[in-house]
């Protein structure tokens, strides 16, 4: 398990490098997947994929945010690096694979995972952006009251 994480830690590095991400930020985006890739291993057995990815994506969502207000710099610059590691890619190709040998339900059933996983993934980004929103919003009003 923890030659994976480093493993996710350097591929998310490289992939902030090759998406030219600032290169202060770099260290702390590979966090955020290596961190995200922890959960998705810890829960993966009891929770299947689907649940781990979407419980790995609220701590990546949330790691990101934190970070965003953190560095003071756009939140995307750790979610698309960040969430490499859980994008069903393998889904995918194994999906194409199965079609082209013939094997249909095989291929529906890969692809039935991969969206589900997809899906999952977005969720998690909506559920923290909410979270966020109505945190931000909360300190907006309550400032507001405080000025009156």
């Amino acid at each position: 398990m923890i030659s994976q994480v480093i493993g996710a830690f350097l591929a998310v590095a490289a992939a902030a490098i090759s998406l030219e991400s600032p290169k202060k930020h770099i260290f702390a985006t590979a966090v955020v997947g290596a961190v995200g890739w922890g959960v998705y291993l810890v829960c993966l057995e009891t929770l299947g994929s689907v649940m781990a990815t979407y419980i790995s994506g609220l701590v990546i969502s949330t790691q990101s945010h934190i970070f965003s207000r953190m560095f003071k710099v756009p939140v995307t610059i750790f979610f698309l690096p960040g969430f490499f590691p859980l994008v069903p890619g393998s889904g995918m190709y194994l999906t194409v694979y199965e079609f082209i040998q013939g094997n249909t339900d095989l291929a529906q059933g890969h692809l039935q995972n991969t969206i589900q996983v997809a899906g999952m993934i977005a969720l998690a980004i909506f559920t923290i952006d909410t979270v966020f929103k109505v945190i931000k919003k909360a300190q907006y009003l309550k400032e507001n009251r405080a000025h009156r």
